[in-house]
C-alpha cells in the first residue's frame, strides 16, 4: 500500500522521489502541488512542481531544499510503500 510519510532530516532522499511540502502538526499538505526530486548533494536536494516535468528545461521552475531546514522550517512528506521503500519514479 502507498502512502505519505513524514521526510526527517538524516532520511535520504534521491532523485525521482515525489515530494510535499506540509503544514503544523496535523499534516496538512499545503496546497495540492507534488513535487520530484531532480538532483541531490550532501547538504540540499533539487525539487520541481511534477506538472512541469513536461515541459523543457528552461521553463521550469527549481526549488532548493536544504537537509537542515526539514523539520525546523518546513515540513515535507514522501510518497513511500508501507514497508518505507519508495514508489518507482
Amino acid at each position: 500500500m502507498l502512502m505519505w510519510r513524514r521526510l526527517q532530516q538524516d532520511d535520504g532522499v534521491f532523485v525521482g522521489d515525489t515530494i510535499r511540502f506540509c503544514s503544523g502538526s496535523q499534516v496538512k499538505p499545503l496546497h495540492d502541488e507534488v513535487y520530484r526530486v531532480v538532483k541531490t548533494d550532501q547538504h540540499y536536494f533539487e525539487i520541481i512542481r511534477k506538472i512541469e516535468i513536461s515541459l523543457s528545461p528552461e521553463s521550469f521552475q527549481r526549488k532548493i531544499v536544504r537537509f537542515i531546514d526539514i523539520g525546523y522550517n518546513i515540513l515535507l512528506e514522501r510518497w513511500t510503500d508501507m514497508q518505507g521503500r519508495r514508489s518507482p519514479a
